[in-house]
């Protein structure tokens, strides 16, 4: 049996790269505010299992935060796993969002979160078109659950 010489053969084992990551980022333009994000495969597959639900009966959404003299908050119900989306005439403020998904059930996992990013307008518009809520600091409440465990010997 003749050896096989390993100098003079390349494999390639992965033409990806070997770290993928889930973004979502806030790009900040002088009039408007850019959102973009992207779900990979795998991150689908694993919302599927925790959810028990398939990808596309989800529930996805941006939720905008704003700081400016009081915390605010919006949401964006997107469709695509990827994808940008472009808001004119923002208020000032300090504002960071996050990628969220939602089954039926009503059961919540942030996917990502975003940087935070300091806009300012260049114009002065009012925002009439998107609708900010108060954001509630209330404490974590935890709710009451049962586990149990059995230990094998």
């Amino acid at each position: 049996m003749k050896p096989i010489e390993n100098s003079k053969t390349t494999n390639i084992i992965r033409a990806q790269s070997t770290f993928c990551e889930d973004s979502l980022k806030i790009i900040a333009y002088p009039t408007c505010l850019l959102i973009t994000w992207n779900i990979l495969s795998t991150t689908k597959i694993l919302l599927e299992n925790i959810l028990g639900e398939q990808f596309n009966d989800l529930h996805m959404r941006v939720i905008l935060s704003k700081k400016s003299k009081q915390e605010q908050m919006t949401d964006f119900f997107i469709s695509d796993p990827s994808g940008v989306l472009h808001l004119a005439t923002i208020p000032t403020g300090i504002y960071n969002c996050e990628l969220v998904v939602s089954n039926s059930h009503n059961e919540t996992i942030t996917v990502k979160r975003s940087n935070t990013i300091h806009f300012l307008q260049s114009k002065n518009h009012r925002c009439k078109e998107i609708q900010w809520e108060q954001l509630i600091d209330d404490p974590q409440m935890w709710l009451q659950a049962y586990s149990g465990y059995t230990v094998y010997e």
